[in-house]
C-alpha cells in the first residue's frame, strides 16, 4: 500500500513538472463542408439548387491551453467568425427579379483536448459553442418600376457542434512555436428569431408600416391553433409577431489555420 502510494506521488510530481500553460492567436479560410439546399437561381426556362454552407468564411482565434504532462492537454479556444456572403436566391424572369445573400458573423467557443507527439505533431478534439452573432439576409426585388430592397436579421438558439483538426507546431524558440492545422467544423444552429430591420420601397423607407407580424418571427417546435399563424389560427394578432416552425441551418466547413503559441516555462 505504501510503495503503491509513493507510486502515485511520484507519478504526480512527475507529470506536475512536465506540465506547461500556453496562449496563442491563429488566423484562417474555411471553405462550406456539408453544403445543403440554400436557395435557387431561376429563369424563364430553368430552376436550378444552390448549395451553400455559412461556415464558409475567415475565423480570428485566440487560445490558452494547459499541458498536464508532455502529450495530453486541455485547451479552450474563442473564434470571431466572419462569413462570406452566399447567395439565397437569384432570379431573373421577364419583369422580375430577385437578388438575396445571406452572411454569418459569430463568436464561438472551443473547449477542446489537445494530444501531441515529440515530432510536433498534434491533434484537437472537442465542440464548438456559438455564444453571440447573427446572420443578415439582404434582398432586392424589382417588380417592373418598382424596387424593393430588406434586410432581415435572424439569430439562433443555443447549439453544440463537434470541432477537430490536425496540425502541426515548429519551434522558433524555447517558448515560441509556429504551427499549421487543418481543421474540420461540423455545426448546425437551430432558429430562434427573425427580424426584418430595414424595409424600402424606391429608395423611401416604408419599415414603420410593415405590422409586427410581418416584421418579427419567434420560431417554435410546434404550430397549433393557439399559434399567432394565419395557417392555423383563424384571428392571429397582427400586432405581435409571428409563429413559425423552426429549422437548422448548416455552418460546417473544413478550415486552413496558421499561427503561433508562447509556451510558459
Amino acid at each position: 500500500m505504501r510503495k503503491n502510494l509513493l507510486f502515485v506521488i511520484a507519478m504526480l510530481f512527475a507529470t506536475g513538472l512536465s506540465a506547461q500553460l500556453y496562449v496563442g492567436a491563429k488566423l484562417g479560410y474555411g471553405f462550406g463542408a456539408q453544403k445543403t439546399a440554400f436557395g435557387n437561381t431561376q429563369t424563364a426556362t430553368s430552376n436550378t439548387n444552390i448549395y451553400a454552407s455559412l461556415g464558409q468564411g475567415i475565423p480570428l482565434g485566440l487560445k490558452v491551453g494547459y499541458f498536464f504532462n508532455d502529450n495530453l492537454g486541455i485547451e479552450l479556444g474563442m473564434n470571431y467568425f466572419l462569413g462570406t456572403e452566399q447567395t439565397v436566391a437569384d432570379v431573373n424572369m421577364t419583369g422580375y427579379t430577385n437578388n438575396t445573400t445571406a452572411k454569418s458573423n459569430q463568436i464561438r467557443l472551443l473547449p477542446a483536448l489537445v494530444y501531441k507527439t515529440d515530432m510536433g505533431l498534434y491533434g484537437r478534439f472537442g465542440m464548438v459553442v456559438p455564444v453571440g452573432g447573427s446572420t443578415t439576409i439582404n434582398s432586392t426585388e424589382v417588380t417592373g418600376n418598382t424596387t424593393t430592397e430588406s434586410e432581415l436579421l435572424a439569430k439562433g438558439s443555443l447549439s453544440f457542434g463537434f470541432v477537430g483538426s490536425l496540425g502541426y507546431e515548429y519551434e522558433l524558440s524555447d517558448n515560441l512555436k509556429l504551427f499549421g492545422e487543418l481543421e474540420y467544423v461540423g455545426l448546425s444552429i437551430k432558429s430562434k428569431s427573425r427580424e426584418l430591420t430595414s424595409y424600402e420601397v424606391n429608395g423611401s423607407d416604408q419599415l414603420a408600416a410593415v405590422p409586427e407580424y410581418s416584421k418579427m418571427i419567434n420560431y417554435v417546435d410546434e404550430l397549433d391553433a393557439n399559434s399567432n399563424n394565419t395557417a392555423y389560427n383563424s384571428n392571429p394578432d397582427m400586432t405581435k409577431a409571428q409563429d413559425d416552425l423552426a429549422n437548422y441551418t448548416g455552418y460546417s466547413s473544413f478550415r486552413i489555420n496558421i499561427g503561433v503559441s508562447f509556451y510558459f516555462n
